[in-house]
């Protein structure tokens, strides 16, 4: 079992890293322009209002990363401002799920939510409660994000990209790494 898991992560890895991001240019944007970027407001998910600040951090992040200036956006010299939304922002949770001993009795802790879209996964038992399950499910994280170039207010590239990981953490990275390759075309150094 374990060498299929591992064949299957594998499989993941290589189809992922083949994958080119997209996003929609101007017709008349040149992308190896850019040199200076501001990232101006990313709009939180409504249920979770420090998302977009979170989001906000990773692009400035990968833009350094990838040997980009980014300057605050009512710098003179920022010619383009990136700005978007958190369309979706869903940490991962953990359940802890009590069968009685004799089988019939079931005891959820905490609130029942929604998983529809999630992977759920049973952990094992819970240390010290016999009869238990642990069962959680992975986090969702969407992004939307335009460059505006500020003489024209022209929305010159726009892309967004969703993804589900075992941590918030996790799948907020991989978003943000998508979308920023998609603008620059450079992977992260």
């Amino acid at each position: 079992m374990k060498k299929i898991r591992g064949l299957f992560i594998l499989i993941l890895f290589f189809i992922f890293g083949c994958v080119t991001p997209k996003g929609t240019f101007y017709k008349d944007f040149d992308p190896q322009k850019l040199s200076v970027i501001s990232v101006g407001e990313i709009n939180s998910y409504s249920d979770n209002p420090s998302s977009g600040e979170m989001i906000k951090n990773l692009i400035v992040e990968h833009l350094l990363q990838r040997g980009y200036t980014v300057k605050e956006r009512n710098s003179y010299d920022v010619d383009y401002v990136l700005v978007g939304s958190v369309t979706r922002f869903l940490p991962e949770k953990k359940y802890l799920v009590y069968i009685g001993t004799d089988k019939k009795q079931i005891i959820l802790g905490g609130p029942l939510a929604e998983i529809s879209g999630s992977y759920v996964y049973n952990i094992g038992s819970a240390f010290g409660i016999p009869d238990s399950n642990v069962v959680a499910t992975n986090s969702t994280v969407g992004v939307s994000l335009r460059l505006i170039e500020k003489s024209s207010s022209n929305i010159v590239w726009t892309s967004s990209f969703v993804y589900e990981a075992l941590t918030v953490e996790t799948a907020a990275d991989v978003v943000v790494n998508y979308l920023i390759t998609s603008l620059t075309g450079k992977k992260r150094k």
